[in-house]
C-alpha cells in the first residue's frame, strides 16, 4: 500500500460535509457553475494554461497547495473553495506540460446541467448517467475518504466520472468528487497506483470494494 502524502488529511476537514444547496451564481465565485463533461468545471476548461488556471482560482498562500505526481499524472493544485460558507471544498486542478487535463470538483459550488454535486445520491446519479462503468483506479486511501479506497463510475466516451468515498459513521458511500478528463483518456485518480494489481473493474454501479 503506498504511503498517502501528508497534505491529503487536509481532506478530512472537507470530507464529512454534509448535503447542502447549490449555490447561485449571483452569490458570487469564480465565474459560471456548470460542470460541463469533457470540457469544463464552471469557467476552467480542459487545456487553460496555468496562467490561466491561476486568475480564475487565484492561488492563496499558507492555503492552497501544489505537488508532482507519479504515473504520468503531472501535477495537482489542491484549491481550497472558501467562498461556499455553507460547505467549503477542493478543486483539484491537474496539470502536464502547463496545461490542465483533468480537474476534480469536490465542493457544492459547481454543478452538472441537471445538478448534480459533491454529496448528490448515487441513485440520482444512475438516473441520468445510464452507461456508467465502475472501478477501483487505486488502492491508496487516507482517514479523511473514510479509509477505503475511493470507487469510481466512469464514462470514459464523454469524460466525465464520479468518485466515491466512504462514511464509516453512514457505512455508505457518498459522492465525494465529480472527474471531468478529456474524452476517451484514462482518469488520474487521487489516490495513485502502487501496484497495477490495484485498479480493477466492479460490477456496474457497484459501491462495495469487498
Amino acid at each position: 500500500m503506498q504511503s498517502i502524502p501528508a497534505r491529503l488529511l487536509l481532506l478530512a476537514v472537507f470530507s464529512l460535509a454534509v448535503r447542502s444547496n447549490i449555490r447561485p451564481p449571483s452569490q458570487g465565485g469564480p465565474g459560471p457553475v456548470v460542470i460541463i463533461p469533457g470540457q469544463s468545471v464552471g469557467p476552467l476548461r480542459l487545456g487553460d494554461t496555468r496562467e490561466r488556471a491561476f486568475e480564475l482560482f487565484p492561488y492563496k498562500e499558507n492555503m492552497d497547495q501544489e505537488w508532482l505526481e507519479e504515473n504520468d499524472c503531472g501535477s495537482t493544485v489542491n484549491w481550497l473553495d472558501m467562498k461556499n460558507h455553507k460547505t467549503a471544498g477542493n478543486i483539484f486542478i491537474r496539470l502536464k506540460e502547463g496545461k490542465v487535463f483533468q480537474i476534480d470538483s469536490g465542493t457544492t459550488s459547481f454543478h452538472t446541467t441537471r445538478g448534480i454535486t459533491m454529496n448528490s445520491s448515487p441513485l440520482e446519479i444512475r438516473k441520468q448517467y445510464p452507461r456508467l462503468r465502475a472501478y477501483i483506479l487505486s488502492g491508496g486511501f487516507s482517514e479523511a475518504i473514510g479509509g477505503r479506497p475511493l470507487i469510481y463510475w466512469v464514462d470514459r466516451r464523454n469524460g466525465i466520472a464520479f468518485a466515491f468515498a466512504y462514511n464509516r459513521r453512514n457505512q455508505r458511500r457518498y459522492l465525494n468528487w465529480i472527474v471531468v478528463f478529456e474524452p476517451n483518456t484514462e482518469v488520474c485518480p487521487q489516490y495513485l497506483l502502487d501496484k497495477p494489481t490495484d485498479r480493477r473493474e466492479l460490477p456496474a454501479y457497484s459501491l462495495k470494494d469487498e
